[in-house]
């Protein structure tokens, strides 16, 4: 499934540093910059992004070099920022920010901190500072800020007038219309046009909505420049005329006429010249769509809640052909694999990280040592007691493998149900944010796939999302259904209110390493929760400082 991009952060990262020791005997000297290294996941390899600017004799630098991220929710994102002091000419790379320029081996390497991005997010005004490790002395100040209103839109329905004929007398202009925006040396760069509008020399065209990101970059004064053209079925459009404008012009304008000017008859005229038409910006505002990082900074809370399939399908645990099979020299089977991945994705998110863990299609051991009936949703410590962090629910799942009898059926509607109890308990309002992530582990096929289907409708409406990993080599297509990627899910005259299931099959990850597992099974999170606060009309709150 391809990554749903509108969920795509940028985030900016500045850099500075303190307390940084000086090179050399008597007075010495530091002369620092530092080079941003992206670190993939499962090779480690060290990705260069860039270089900071040079910031001569100083121990406190405090470089003016941002560096923009790609900040994706689904991925472990770390970074590794090295601090070297420069002992060499100035390369071109310097003046570029171009890491490939400069030649690290000649300048003297002070220490290096490493963050994850998605703490730096979570953390207190989205900023980390870490110590040099060993003997290095001196700290890294990592802050980080979400480039603002990336997924804004400009809605506008334009409409022109009095148009000036390019068709001569016996036929008319079909025109439409092509936007640019101006570069830092004056040039322009197209970046929109819409459809023409046959036979018209008074056009309106259909209500548009232009991301900001692309039209301004989100800078309302941006100057834009607006072209009409004479459409031709060749491609050798016949310019028409433009305007010169911004988004902020637009806005404001309130729909009034706006003059369309053909330079070359401008000149050509001078003062008898006024216009060759009208064009109208109507009906004309930014529609703010708060991203995923906005509510994250302003504290919504991500909840993990496990499910772990322990029907009798999965073979016995004894057995090293078992999926619940623990490997004496600490090999993790699927289950606890799956656990880590996504797990530590979502940790971060999470202020208390306190989590329940459920099991699913197993007798209990009782106090005497007996087993009792088939239970479809119990936690796996009695109480219902949570349990700490990632490394907690791995033991949670070790521990529940000594005291149940795997048996079935597989059914997922009492976890869905306890769930929906638990995120509409949570009373998610503008004041308290917060959203639930269900997280099964499944080895086999759903035989209650008409009260699940069901079930996922009714929680469609409560703030949370399913998330189901397939193990093993079962037969998954029932999950396909309740993955409803191209149509939301209906069953007996009810559909649901949005998307909230993602379903992903182990065995397609388990070359690529887990790492792309938790980006693919996480992919559609960011997307679901904004949706859900959309519907429910609760916006960001400010972020936390």
């Amino acid at each position: 499934m391809p990554l749903d991009t509108e969920c795509f952060e940028k985030i900016c990262v500045h850099l500075s540093a303190n307390s940084l020791e000086r090179i050399g005997t008597f007075s010495g000297r530091m002369d620092p910059f530092a080079v941003l290294y992206e670190v993939e996941v499962g090779t480690g390899k060290q990705v260069p992004i860039g270089i900071t600017n040079l910031v001569k004799d100083s121990t406190e630098p405090d470089w003016i070099t941002g560096f923009t991220l790609n900040y994706h929710f689904e991925s472990a994102q770390e970074f590794l920022v090295k601090v070297y002091h420069f002992t060499s000419s100035i390369p071109v790379g310097f003046e570029f920010g171009n890491v490939n320029g400069v030649d690290l081996s000649k300048h003297h390497l002070i220490g290096d901190i490493s963050f994850s991005l998605s703490n730096l997010m979570c953390a207190r005004s989205q900023k980390i500072i870490s110590q040099f490790g060993g003997s290095q002395k001196g700290e890294v100040h990592v802050r980080g800020e979400v480039v603002m209103h990336t997924r804004d839109n400009l809605v506008v329905t334009f409409a022109a007038n009095k148009l000036s004929n390019k068709e001569g007398f016996f036929s008319t202009s079909d025109p439409f219309l092509k936007i640019s925006r101006m570069n830092e040396d004056g040039t322009w760069t197209g970046v929109w046009s819409n459809t023409h509008v046959d036979n018209s020399l008074n056009p309106r065209w259909s209500q548009t909505k232009i991301p900001m990101m692309q039209l301004c970059n989100s800078d309302v004064d941006r100057p834009l420049k607006i072209e009409i053209f004479d459409h031709e079925k060749s491609g050798k459009h016949v310019f028409m005329g433009q305007v010169e404008t911004s988004v902020r012009a637009m806005v404001a304008s309130n729909g009034e006429p706006m003059s369309v000017i053909e330079p070359a008859k401008k000149e050509k005229k001078g003062a008898k010249y006024f216009n060759s038409g009208m064009l109208h910006a109507t009906y004309c505002y930014i529609e703010e769509n708060p991203t995923f990082s906005d509510f994250i900074a302003g504290g919504c809370e991500i909840s993990l809640v496990v499910a772990v399939d322990f029907t009798a399908s999965n073979g016995d645990p004894s057995s090293p052909s078992s999926l619940h099979f623990l490997s004496p020299i600490g090999t993790p089977n699927a289950y606890q694999q799956a656990i880590q991945s996504v797990g530590n994705v979502l940790e971060p998110y999470d202020t208390d990280k306190m989590y329940p863990v459920y099991g699913f299609g197993a007798k209990i051991k009782d106090a005497n040592g007996k087993y009792g009936a088939v239970q479809h949703c119990f936690p796996v410590y009695g109480g219902g007691l949570e349990v700490q962090g990632v490394a907690g629910i791995l033991q949670a799942y070790k521990d529940s493998l000594a005291n149940v009898m795997l048996s079935g059926p597989t059914l997922f509607a009492p976890l869905l149900n306890a769930t929906q109890q638990r995120a509409a308990a949570s009373l998610c309002s503008q004041e308290k944010q917060s959203y639930t992530i269900l997280l099964i582990i499944t080895d086999g096929t759903i035989n209650d796939i008409e009260a699940t289907k069901a079930a996922v409708i009714s929680a469609s409406q409560q703030p949370m999302s399913v998330i189901i990993i397939g193990v093993g080599d079962a037969d998954f297509s029932a999950m396909d259904a309740l993955d409803s990627d191209k149509a939301l899910l209906s069953f007996g005259g009810h559909t649901a209110v949005r998307d909230i299931v993602q379903f992903v099959s182990f065995n397609q990850y388990k070359q690529k390493g887990t790492g792309k597992l938790a980006e693919e099974v996480l992919a559609e999170v960011p997307h679901q929760v904004l949706e859900y606060m959309k519907q429910n009309h609760i916006t960001p709150n400010p972020a936390r400082t």
